[in-house]
């Protein structure tokens, strides 16, 4: 017997938030850019699904689900050849699938049973609504650009909707319409009809057009029953804009992150540094969650180094006793003293993220960087009001919830306590322990086990490694639509960008 449970299997997840602190971010991140998902990787989508809703509707309304279905799974299949067909296409849904059906060498791609629900065949797609239904509905809803209609079957809305399939439309013209059409109804296409739709691909967006215009007007809050989230989303690509307009490339979700980090040099406009104050909260946030990480991680290297793991006492004790033997690092001084002599300005903000999520080093190495990185941001929200207040807006105290605000307010107490003391206390208490606990949860919920320890008569065994991960805030395919929509480019902001932000050529 291996006495693992029989109840569920064990799996190495290593995405899954081991201290329930991420969620705190992925919130605040989903409200600076609502409408744009992960997993929503390019523009174009939002218009073509648009357009496939109302050409659907236009063939004659059914509310059988299966019909609708099919329409979407064929239509996403010829798309994804068509991209495959003009090769360089990313985040089109199904195109390992098209690159292997084009490897034929037959003329006429019969597509149909690759885009049925068969589990049997080879499926482009295995998400039974598609990439439509995985991951842009609920996207393009928030946008105002879909609504749930009859039987389940996704419609677009009458005002921005429509206006968006009309734009998609024009952009692609009545013959290429047709043929596309033609061949959704068929289930298969010939070369020549994949190689004659090429300028529907997601970057054959027309850069003088309706459509381009569409897009930008939508993703920028242009719409007059614009919400709030709608304003959220156009003051973030503002700032990525501005953060483009800075370099003579391409801005990345890296760059971003670290110029929105900052105040800048020259003021913003008020909305808009309203918005990087809660962008610099967010990466507070994923900063501290991933020293946590990072604690918890030295925390089960010790417990590893005995096969019948260790008592929580005796890890509590090897962390300020090792804490201790680093010299140089101030582990006897108060808490207090320690973080008050970090200069927030000065430190080492981006050499110590990379540190931390970075492969290189063993955990107990990087343990004295995750200390300094938590006093620094103990030391940031200190002399920071500005910064406090926006911390306190966006990240509120919610019940067992952890975040930034919850472990701050807990180094708060107790400052006296040498650095060692407070954080084997704090590894102990609030990182080891509420590990047991949030994979307790999930393990209740979601009949997921995720435990990366356990307990066995009273020793903490260790399961598995971990390594911290930061969250990803959107930030790629956001630029990614700008790029789309020919605000941005591999040389930094475009002509378009700057007639956009208003800025000089």
């Amino acid at each position: 017997m291996d006495a693992l449970p029989q109840w569920t299997s064990k799996i190495d997840k290593r995405g899954l938030d081991p201290l329930g602190m991420q969620n705190a971010g992925v919130v605040l991140y989903q409200a600076l850019l609502p409408g744009i998902s992960n997993i929503t990787l390019r523009m174009r989508y939002y218009g073509f699904f648009c357009w496939l809703s109302d050409a659907y509707a236009r063939r004659g309304v059914t509310t059988d689900f299966e019909i609708w279905r099919q329409w979407v799974r064929r239509a996403e299949a010829l798309y994804a050849l068509v991209c495959a067909d003009a090769t360089g296409e990313g985040g089109v849904g199904g195109i390992e699938w098209a690159y292997q059906a084009l490897q034929t060498d037959k003329d006429v791609i019969d597509f149909s049973s690759a885009a049925s629900t068969d589990r049997g065949v080879k499926q482009y797609l295995i998400q039974r609504l598609g990439v439509f239904g995985a991951a842009y509905f609920t996207q393009m809803q928030e946008m105002g650009l879909f609504e749930e209609g009859p039987n389940g079957i996704q419609r677009i809305t009458a005002e921005a909707g429509l206006t968006a399939a009309d734009a998609f439309r024009s952009a692609i013209g009545k013959d290429l319409e047709a043929r596309f059409v033609a061949a959704i109804d068929a289930g298969k296409v010939n070369r020549a009809t994949i190689a004659a739709l090429r300028s529907i691909v997601p970057s054959e967006i027309p850069n003088q057009s309706n459509e381009r215009e569409m897009y930008e007007y939508i993703l920028f809050a242009g719409r007059p029953e614009a919400t709030d989230a709608d304003r959220s989303r156009s003051a973030s690509l503002r700032l990525i804009l501005d953060v483009a307009g800075q370099g003579a490339e391409r801005p990345t979700p890296e760059s971003v992150r670290w110029a929105l980090y900052d105040p800048p040099v020259q003021d913003l406009p008020t909305d808009l540094e309203r918005q990087r104050l809660l962008w610099e909260v967010y990466h507070c946030q994923d900063l501290f969650q991933v020293a946590a990480a990072s604690l918890l991680a030295w925390a089960m290297a010790i417990m590893s180094e005995s096969e019948d793991g260790r008592p929580l006492t005796e890890i509590r004790g090897a962390l300020e006793t090792r804490l201790s033997e680093l010299d140089g690092k101030g582990a006897a001084t108060a808490w207090s003293d320690y973080r008050d002599g970090i200069d927030a300005g000065e430190f080492y903000w981006r050499d110590a993220w990379a540190r931390l999520i970075g492969r290189r080093g063993s955990p107990e190495e990087k343990a004295w960087v995750a200390v300094a990185l938590i006093a620094a941001l103990h030391r940031r929200t200190s002399v920071r009001e500005d910064l406090r207040q926006a911390m306190q807006s966006a990240l509120p105290i919610n019940g067992q919830a952890r975040s930034l605000m919850t472990e701050l307010r807990w180094f708060d107490h107790n400052e006296n306590e040498q650095v060692a003391t407070k954080v084997g206390n704090y590894v102990a208490r609030r990182i080891v322990l509420r590990h047991s606990w949030v994979a307790m949860q999930k393990l209740r919920r979601q009949r997921d086990y995720t435990f990366l320890f356990e307990a066995r008569d009273g020793r903490l065994v260790c399961l598995n490694g971990y390594q911290p991960v930061p969250t990803t805030p959107r930030l790629a395919p956001a630029i990614q639509f700008l790029e789309d929509v020919h605000l941005v480019s591999a040389s930094g902001l475009t002509e378009l960008g700057r007639a956009l932000l208003g800025v000089g050529q």
